[in-house]
This record gives structure tokens, sequence and C-alpha cells, in this order.
């Protein structure tokens, strides 16, 4: 077993970082893909919905996922692949954005004085954090910002006989955003621990392979 200072020396960091870029690159394209294809397919959706924005809708919808078509693209260049982690946030906020402002839209509609569509920003978070696993202060930041985004999107045409609703779907929002803050952080925790097992089998590895070279030479001048 390696020891602790063997642990927290540049050498292993540098191989966790590494080794977390190439996943995190990996999975947000797999998450950028998915936005990708996930988003136009909501038209169903409004076409249900909201029938009377289905045009408009559509339109954001599609631009979305050309962003994401660029976010997926990114991932693939030095300039995406070294602010990695900016993109993996982006992955979730640009469909979020798009969604509060389909919600802002309706802020006014008697028929859904709280737009149904606050579930798509939970189901926006869970899935972003499942496909990419954002870190702690990643998560925070993704869950603040989606709120902050909802919170835009409802509040300001809101009724007073709306609040009990809104606080409704507010709750919920938060209750998915400690979830998925939680989640990632012992996600990341065992991610950790896998790899240190992981670099210590290979060093040790490697210090027996150097004895056993040691052991030949030896034997050879003996010989």
């Amino acid at each position: 077993m390696l020891d602790a200072p063997t642990l927290n020396s540049p050498e292993f960091g540098a191989a966790f970082l590494a080794n977390e870029r190439a996943e995190r690159l990996k999975t947000g394209k797999v998450g950028s893909i998915l936005v990708l294809l996930l988003m136009p397919a909501g038209i169903v959706l409004d076409a249900f919905v909201y029938p009377h924005h289905l045009t408009l809708f559509l339109g954001w919808r599609l631009a979305c996922s050309v962003l994401a078509g660029l976010l997926c693209f990114l991932h693939t260049i030095p300039f995406g692949q070294k602010h990695y982690k900016t993109l993996g946030l982006l992955i979730a906020l640009l469909p979020a954005a798009f969604i509060a402002g389909m919600i802002y839209v309706e802020g006014e509609n008697p028929n859904y004085p709280v737009s149904p569509y606050y579930a798509g920003l939970n189901l926006i978070l869970l899935a972003a954090s499942v496909v990419v696993h954002w870190s702690t202060i990643e998560s925070l930041l993704a869950v603040s910002s989606v709120f902050l985004m909802y919170v835009a999107a409802s509040l300001p045409k809101a009724r007073m006989e709306d609040l009990p609703l809104i606080f409704n779907s507010y709750y919920f929002l938060v209750l998915t955003g400690v979830l998925v803050i939680t989640g990632n952080h012992v996600f990341n925790r065992l991610r950790k621990r896998e790899f240190e097992l992981r670099y210590e089998l290979d060093q040790n590895k490697k210090t027996l392979e150097e004895s056993n070279q040691k052991l030949m030479e030896l034997d050879q001048i003996k010989s």
C-alpha cells in the first residue's frame, strides 16, 4: 500500500486530474448529444400543453439543439478541452434557459398559472448530473443558477392566488438540487477512492517489475 504522502504528491494529483478531464470530456459529449436530440423531441409535449406557441417553441428548441451541437464540437478542440468544466455546466444551463423562457412566456396564461414545465428543470438537473457528474462546487453553481432562472421566469407575472403553487414548484426544485449536490459529492469521493486504489496497484506493479529486473541482473552477475 502507498503511504499518504505519495497519494498527496503532485504526480498523483496530476494523474487524477488527467483522468477526470478525460472522463468529463467523454461524458460531456454524451450530455451534449442528449440535449441535441431530446430538446426538439419536446415539441410533442408543446403540441398538447402550449399548442398556441408551437411554432415559437419549436424555433427555440431547434436553436437550443444547434447550440448543443456546438457544445459537443467544443469538446473535441483544445479550447473546449481546456475549459471542460465550463462546458459541463452549460450542458444543463443551456436547455434550462430555454425552458425558463417558455415558462416566462406562459406566465399570464390563466389556464396554466404555474407552468408544468418546471418539471423539465428538475429533469435537466438530474439527467445532466447523472451523465456529467459535476464536482460539489459545480453542482452548487448549476442548482443555484437553474433555481434563479426559474424564479426570474415565474415570479414577475405571478398573481397572489398562484403563490402556493409556485412555492410547491420551488420546494421540489430545491429538493432536486439537494439530491444532485449530495449525490455528486458522494460519487466524487467514491471515484477518487477508486482511482487511488488503481493508482496504488499500478505503482506497486511497477515496483515489483523493477525488483524482478534487479533480481535478474543480480542472477546474471552471479552467473
